[in-house]
């Protein structure tokens, strides 16, 4: 444990030196913006979060996944159309006696916003200094972790080198009603997920998705409507340069209602994953698995508890259905789960700069790994710091 919070604040002291070095040149940007510039475009996205979280969620008959991680965060507005972002975390994960600690992959993101506020084009690209190579043991965490279902903050530590372009386009059709329309590329490079003594270089397929976006506000202006669509298409996984397999195109749909009563704000949200049928390769031979539809709904009542603390109390509800994925070219299911949970937020309001948020969440269910369906419950509670600049 003591290591763990060593890891947490040597991260947490780089992370104020990056901020340091982003800030001299946010400053130094200014010398160079045209008389009478404004950063509005960008408004209240200048500033740093930082955080500490743990989950963990007890397997029946198997055991407890716990997780420790500290994400940071950190957006400077360049000039005065751009935003640099960059992201990263610290994590440590536990199952039994086997431990994976360290960093993930560092993301840093550029976004352009075109004269006409009309166009935004964005990119970025993740820095390979996540743990890769990870041992069999290690393996076994990964999969564990890496459970839709169990929504931990970190899923993944290393995935090597890769890099998105995307190009969105959205307007008004009426003074309430906002139409947004988006492509994007992701390029995923080649890395070593495990640690053997023969090569083992694998190269997940990159992807090409399409985003559509539809916003309205209602004449009352106390209710909105949104709908979020997005289509993705994968590119065959390959190992050692061989294809062995190729996720199948995925469909995202979100439908979000938010309305105001008083001083209480109530949020409605459904989420839909659907992907069709997975490709495994063989000694040349395609076989098709079928892939699960994944549907998660969310409640979440927003209100002022005191002048100085703003409370919000969330229920989410998913239901997965099952995957197919090959073992040993026998087909094993895999993911399916019935999850509830409840919880709640507190964002302090002590300061106009700083706001600390507290959240605490307990979740109970089922969820089939290898074929077997288990009994599960998981809890998690975070302390979240966000500081504006």
């Amino acid at each position: 444990m003591i290591n763990t919070f060593l890891m947490f604040r040597s991260f947490h002291i780089s992370a104020v030196l990056l901020t340091a070095i982003l800030l001299f040149f946010d400053n130094a940007s200014a010398q160079f913006e045209q008389p009478g510039g404004s950063r509005s475009i960008f408004a209240g996205a200048s500033g740093v979060t930082i955080g500490a979280v743990t989950q963990q969620w007890t397997i029946k008959d198997s055991g407890t996944v716990s997780q420790q991680s500290a994400p940071f965060s950190l957006s400077v507005p360049l000039f005065n159309r751009m935003l640099i972002s960059v992201t990263n975390s610290g994590a440590s994960s536990s199952f039994g006696s086997e431990k994976v600690s360290g960093i993930v992959d560092t993301r840093v993101s550029l976004s352009y916003v075109f004269p006409g506020d009309k166009i935004w084009l964005t990119g970025g690209v993740s820095v390979p200094t996540g743990k890769t190579k990870l041992t069999t043991p290690q393996l076994k965490l990964a999969s564990l972790v890496s459970q839709t279902a169990f929504a931990y903050r970190v899923p993944t530590f290393g995935q090597g080198l890769s890099g998105n372009m995307a190009i969105v386009y959205a307007g008004t059709i009426t003074r309430r009603m906002v139409l947004g329309i988006g492509v994007s590329y992701y390029y995923k490079g080649k890395y070593e997920p495990v640690e053997a003594a023969s090569k083992f270089e694998y190269d997940a397929g990159d992807e090409i998705s399409v985003n559509l976006g539809y916003d309205f506000i209602t004449f009352s202006k106390v209710a909105r409507l949104s709908f979020d669509m997005t289509a993705t298409y994968f590119l065959d996984d390959q190992l050692n340069g061989t294809n062995v397999f190729r996720s199948g195109p995925r469909f995202i749909g979100l439908a979000a209602y938010s309305i105001k009563s008083g001083s209480m704000n109530h949020l409605v949200q459904l989420r839909s994953r659907y992907r069709l049928p997975n490709t495994f390769y063989n000694s040349g031979t395609a076989t098709k698995n079928e892939a699960a539809l994944q549907m998660e709904g969310q409640y979440t009542l927003s209100y002022p508890v005191a002048e100085w603390l703003q409370g919000s109390a969330v229920g989410e509800v998913k239901n997965f259905a099952s995957d197919q994925v090959l073992v040993g070219g026998v087909p094993i299911e895999s993911g399916k789960a019935q999850i509830f949970s409840i919880g709640a937020d507190g964002t302090f309001l002590f300061s106009s700069v700083i706001y600390p948020t507290l959240t605490l969440r307990y979740a109970t269910g089922s969820v089939t790994m290898e074929n077997k369906a288990k009994d599960v419950h998981g809890i998690e509670a975070g302390l979240m710091i966000r500081v504006i600049f």
